[in-house]
């Protein structure tokens, strides 16, 4: 992330958080500049600090123990969300790779708890091929721009819940996808489709469009 900043944000003070050593030192030497820290995100705490927040949150089903968020019962990747949108400031803006299921998963809890707390600037979904040569896996990621109200409201968007998207021409059941992409089609950047899993059953997927380059479409 540092080494794509855009031209005009060249002057910005760096701040990196790295859980693993060698990456983390790797980091350091690259960017001797930047402010990293080698430890887990439970560690840090600059509340309303940050201008903008960009990353690629981990995914799993288990909890981070970091004692203000613990009580939220959240899975890593939404304690990536909810503790970045307190470390940001207001006005600050994040900037998240994250997994479909952020915006997909039936709960629209997690959701609630972010819209409540920041607008929702836009979201991107990528073909399951975009993470193919780096992590060697096929599956749908997607960009979430965030920016942070000067106080939690109450307020229930669109995104927050999902709807049914049906396949045209297959007479299969549809799927439960975010609203936004429902209403915004443009914004998924392949061919919304469905691919038998390894237990045999439907899901929904995107291919990508083999005569588009992804860095055009998401310019």
């Amino acid at each position: 992330f540092f080494g794509c900043l855009p031209e005009a944000m060249q002057g910005s003070k760096l701040y990196g958080v790295e859980l693993d050593s060698i990456t983390g030192r790797i980091a350091k030497q690259l960017y001797p500049k930047a402010d990293i820290t080698i430890a887990g995100f439970e560690t840090t705490g600059r509340k309303d600090f940050y201008d903008l927040a960009v990353g690629n949150v981990p995914f799993g089903q288990y909890q981070v123990d970091d004692r203000a968020y613990n009580k939220l019962g959240f899975s890593i990747h939404d304690y990536f969300f909810a503790k970045t949108l307190d470390q940001v400031r207001p006005g600050g803006v994040i900037a998240f790779v994250t997994s479909r299921y952020t915006m997909d998963k039936q709960s629209p809890e997690v959701r609630r708890y972010i819209a409540q707390r920041a607008e929702l600037l836009g979201a991107i979904r990528l073909p399951n091929n975009a993470f193919r040569a780096n992590a060697g896996t096929d599956v749908v990621s997607d960009i979430i721009f965030l920016q942070k109200r000067d106080r939690p409201i109450e307020i229930e968007p669109d995104w927050v819940h999902t709807g049914i998207w049906r396949n045209p021409g297959a007479n299969a059941d549809g799927f439960a996808i975010n609203q936004y992409f429902i209403d915004h089609p443009e914004m998924v950047l392949g061919r919304q489709t469905s691919e038998s899993t390894q237990y045999g059953r439907q899901d929904f997927t995107v291919e990508p469009y083999e005569d588009l380059d992804l860095a055009t479409q998401l310019r």
